[in-house]
């Protein structure tokens, strides 16, 4: 009989369960099977951390013949009763994740601690390469998606270069050209904030506030989504008179429009009306005049398919989005609202299935034009 198998036969007439009987309805046969078979390991360690007993399970967590393991100074476990997850390092083998469970027993009469051991590398292992596989997949919807979002504002380059180019054609000398260039440098800057949106959904972006007037900034954005929206789509506006003006990030604001104006487009699948309306209100974000906040609504309402309530519970998320493989980063409503609230505003959005959606910007008014 091996020094194993004697240890064995001995933990069989010494371990004690704390019953009147040790090992009640277990016959030493029994014991010996289960825990020669079993796949933990099993360790008795005393109240000193010397091992006692171990099982062939646990001689191949720790890479060791069982016969090295016994009378070895391991040191306490954990408090009995714990779990744990410690690193084993095995001679000529790699290290093993394992997963350890203590219990106080009795043995040899002495008071000594079980300690269950569950060789958990794989399961980690695994859960590390769909950890790397969800971190790829993200970066490349991130990376095809901010593609598409560069896409579309190269349409706005493309269609504005065709208007400047038609009004050349006819007068070069004609104030609009110089308008279509003024608007065409303004929209070059946009390139550069649209690479900020993975910082404006996070709100660690540095804006650059300025009072503006938002009737004036669409009025000279509404050309631009004239060509890059389609012939499909009718643009409406509905100003009010007297707007207040806010201070805002301007660039950061005709990108939100943009994405917006591009998400309403996907929505009505290129044929619907998308309109921009403004209004002084007063309140607070919910629209209750509790508070006398005064504050410049900016709305966009299309006539698309709407969103259902899972959706909308999800729009502002990071990455989240509709649209298939591609398409879009999830990143549009994300920016737009990152840029809303650090601005010191709000988001608020209306959409019913079939029904269309309107998507509420609300900004801190500065004064009155």
């Amino acid at each position: 009989m091996s020094m194993a198998q004697e240890k064995t036969r001995m933990a069989a007439e010494v371990f004690d369960t704390g019953e009147d009987e040790p090992l009640a309805g277990f016959s030493q046969l029994s014991f010996q099977r289960l825990v020669e078979n079993i796949a933990d390991g099993i360790l008795i360690v005393d109240l000193a951390g010397t091992v006692l007993y171990a099982n062939p399970a646990a001689g191949e967590i720790f890479g060791q013949p069982v016969e090295n393991l016994f009378h070895v100074p391991l040191g306490r476990p954990v408090v009995a009763g714990d779990i744990a997850e410690i690193r084993v390092r095995r001679p000529g083998k790699p290290s093993a994740d394992v997963e350890m469970r203590v219990v106080e027993i009795g043995w040899n009469g002495d008071a000594a601690l079980l300690a269950s051991l569950r060789d958990v590398s794989a399961q980690r292992a695994s859960e590390e390469r769909q950890r790397q596989s969800q971190k790829m997949e993200a970066i490349g919807r991130l990376a095809a998606g901010i593609v598409h979002d560069f896409n579309n504002l190269l349409a706005v380059f493309e269609s504005g270069l065709n208007l400047l180019e038609k009004q050349i054609a006819v007068d070069p000398a004609d104030a609009k050209v110089g308008m279509l260039i003024k608007e065409m440098r303004a929209r070059a800057g946009n390139g550069g904030a649209l690479t900020q949106q993975l910082l404006a959904f996070s709100r660690r972006q540095t804006l650059s506030p300025e009072v503006i007037d938002v009737n004036a900034r669409i009025e000279s954005l509404i050309h631009l989504f004239e060509g890059t929206l389609g012939r499909g789509v009718e643009i409406r506006t509905i100003l009010a008179p007297h707007l207040d003006a806010v201070a805002i990030d301007a660039n950061q604001f005709d990108v939100a429009l943009l994405n917006l104006a591009v998400n309403a487009r996907d929505a009505m699948d290129g044929r619907g009306t998308l309109t921009i309306e403004t209004s002084n209100i007063s309140g607070d974000f919910n629209g209750s005049s509790e508070t006398g906040t005064s504050l410049v609504r900016v709305t966009i309402r299309d006539t698309g398919c709407g969103m259902s309530k899972e959706t909308l519970a999800q729009v502002f998320e990071p990455f989240f989005t509709t649209k298939g493989e591609g398409q879009g980063t999830g990143l549009g409503l994300s920016q737009v609202y990152g840029f809303v609230h650090q601005s010191g505003g709000q988001v608020l959005i209306d959409s019913e299935l079939g029904k269309g959606t309107s998507l509420h910007l609300l900004l801190p008014s500065v004064h009155r034009l």
